[in-house]
């Protein structure tokens, strides 16, 4: 993945108090995000589509799970670190290839290199003109990812539907120790002057649980947003969820190991 620009802040590698990045196979294991969800979102990431992750407490690690997400991202795409307040957005054309990423470190007014008002609404024109967005926000539902959006940033509800992924996180105690846990995945898509919406995971807080794809409805959802069929897409994800299940068993944590082993499994050839 090729870089367009220096980061400005952003600040990946600073959630969970820990001095390093996390891979994504250490925070399946901490309980963050089961496979299943950990390879669907890792299979759109390599297929350009956008993410906004939410949580409202500081510190809930919604960066640090986007940061590990983009280890899935093809060896060919570009990324493009914002810079806040005076974003210009000197970007390439984009030519329909590789995805290009616009890595917004938190659409926000609370500090000027977060993203906010027109920033946030040149990055959603942007996107409807193909190039990607990853990024965070402080809300503690779908719901409250869109009021802010709408309501709050002026995005028109037209382009609100080009944000593919929305993924709210839950942040607590439980038995005396912080827990993380990853509490809907919805997917978005253009509908009109509007969007829709499907939730396609949610978590199950009694018995600490997951549903996930659990409705023929769902699937399609995600298929369409990664413009697949709904049985190629099935297949995938299997394949990509069991990987992922072999690198815990192998106990592949290391978060350059793991990027080695995504290539691999996509079929890239690694240069050292």
């Amino acid at each position: 993945m090729r870089a367009l620009n220096q980061p400005e802040s952003w600040w990946g590698w600073h959630g969970y108090n820990q001095p390093q990045p996390l891979s994504i196979t250490q925070i399946i294991r901490s309980g963050t995000m089961p496979a299943r969800i950990a390879a669907m979102l890792g299979m759109a990431v390599e297929r350009g589509a956008s993410i906004i992750f939410a949580a409202n407490p500081p510190g809930a690690g919604k960066t640090t799970v986007l940061t590990a997400l983009l280890a899935f991202a093809r060896p060919d795409a570009s990324v493009y670190f914002t810079r806040g307040w005076g974003e210009t957005f000197s970007l390439p054309p984009k030519d329909g290839g590789a995805p290009v990423y616009l890595l917004v470190n938190e659409i926000s007014d609370h500090l000027p290199v977060y993203s906010w008002g027109p920033y946030v609404q040149r990055a959603f024109e942007l996107m409807a003109e193909g190039y990607a967005l990853a990024s965070t926000m402080h809300a503690d539902t779908v719901e409250g990812v869109i009021e802010q959006l709408v309501e709050e940033n002026d995005v028109e509800p037209r382009l609100v539907g080009h944000l593919a992924f929305v993924v709210p996180m839950y942040v607590g105690v439980a038995a005396g120790r912080r827990v993380r846990r990853v509490s809907e995945v919805a997917v978005l898509e253009p509908l009109g002057p509007g969007f829709d919406r499907h939730t396609v995971a949610r978590w199950l807080p009694d018995g600490d649980s997951y549903e996930i794809l659990t409705t023929p409805a769902q699937i399609d959802a995600v298929s369409r947003r990664l413009g697949m069929s709904h049985d190629a897409f099935l297949e995938e994800l299997g394949r990509r969820e069991g990987f992922l299940e072999s690198l815990l068993d192998e106990g592949v944590t290391d978060m350059e190991d793991v990027q080695r082993r995504l290539f691999e499994l996509a079929g890239h050839q690694i240069v050292d």
